[in-house]
């Protein structure tokens, strides 16, 4: 097993396959004092840092695991994580889940086996769809995505908008429109927010 692995797609999908990892290895996660998670909106050279100093650690049984979750990592967080997977402490192995592998640091990128895990890649994939619409049907889409809120889960409008950004970035799109789709992307962060009033307004923006 590498030391280090990316998982790239959606968070369930990335959760999947870190569990897939411990289901393969036998270990139990249920109070394992071995297995570290850090679940954070934008991943920072302090948690590196911190988790640098975890990792030389002695573990209380074979492996020690750290889990990290994030939506941003920060260039200074990233090259504070190349010190520590440039030297690998024995039997600890790091578990990363990102939606697009773009968002890293060739250095680091290349000290990380990918995995991919979801359907980001997918020419049919829900982004791609939406952008091949007509206005329309963006907004029955949005109605539909409503209606489903429950189903999706909390964090299903956030991530479809940061994939439609990476989407639309990688495709040339205008800062000005990309700047829009951050605004939505911040009323998001509002448990009250609906997400057919965001979508109906991001199907005029784009």
């Amino acid at each position: 097993m590498h030391h280090a692995t990316l998982f790239v797609g959606e968070q369930r999908e990335a959760d999947a396959g870190i569990d897939s990892v411990f289901k393969f290895l036998g270990v139990k996660t249920l109070g394992n004092p071995d297995i570290f998670v850090i679940d954070t909106d934008v991943f920072v050279v302090d948690d590196a840092r911190a988790l640098g100093e975890r990792a030389v650690e002695k573990a209380f049984g074979e492996k020690k695991f750290f889990i990290i979750k994030a939506e941003k990592f920060t260039p200074e967080a990233q090259n504070a994580l190349l010190k520590t997977f440039e030297d690998p402490v024995p039997n600890t192995h790091f578990l990363i889940s990102a939606r697009e592998e773009n968002i890293f640091l060739p250095t680091l990128l290349s000290r990380m086996h990918v995995e991919r895990v979801g359907g980001e890649l997918d020419e049919n994939n829900e982004v791609k769809k939406f952008l091949k619409k007509t206005l329309k049907q963006r907004i029955d889409f949005a109605k539909k995505f409503a209606d489903e809120k429950d189903e999706r889960g909390a964090g299903a409008l956030s991530e479809f908008l940061d994939s439609l950004m990476l989407e639309l970035r990688a495709s040339g799109t205008k800062v000005e429109t990309l700047k829009k789709i951050s605004t939505l992307r911040e009323y998001t962060r509002d448990s009250s927010a609906m997400p057919r009033v965001i979508l109906e307004h991001l199907a005029l923006v784009i």
